[in-house]
């Protein structure tokens, strides 16, 4: 483990963290605690403070909502007009990309609809908008990698 990723975790209390590893230039840390994943007091924006590398946290795929229940969650809570074209979720990284044509409505107001989400599925949303001109070998792509995410 990195000197950085040890450096973060010693301002975490004790087993609050349940992984962590680098993202790109990124930090990700997963919790299967569900308190801290929503309220931890601004602990992680001190740790940014502090090391100047951006720091995020996510749910452990563990705790995370089965994706076909996710899939039904999230198409309850999302608005028709937002006119969703499809749902993706990547189980290692509790990631869900969500394509709509309309990602404003989808986000909601000050990202209502995406706390929403959060709260209820345990996944991280991401919305994208979908493509004006569809092409099929994107969509390949995108399933394929969302597929083989291990």
């Amino acid at each position: 483990m990195a000197d950085i990723l040890k450096e973060v975790l010693k301002h975490i209390p004790e087993g609050k963290i349940s992984d962590a590893a680098f993202e790109g230039a990124n930090i990700v840390l997963y919790t299967k605690d569900k308190e801290f994943l929503f309220n931890n007091n601004g602990l992680i924006k001190e740790i940014v403070d502090d090391i100047k590398k951006r720091v995020e946290l996510r749910p452990d795929p563990a705790i995370t909502m089965e994706s076909e229940k996710a899939e039904k969650e999230i198409k309850k809570i999302l608005p028709e007009e937002a006119k969703i074209a499809q749902i993706l979720f990547d189980s290692q990284r509790s990631i869900v990309n969500i394509e709509a044509e309309k990602p404003g409505v989808a986000i909601g107001k000050q990202g209502s609809v995406l706390r929403e989400i959060r709260e209820k599925t345990l996944w991280v949303p991401i919305i994208r908008r979908t493509p004006a001109i569809r092409s099929k070998l994107i969509e390949n792509i995108r399933a394929v990698l969302y597929q083989h995410s291990d």
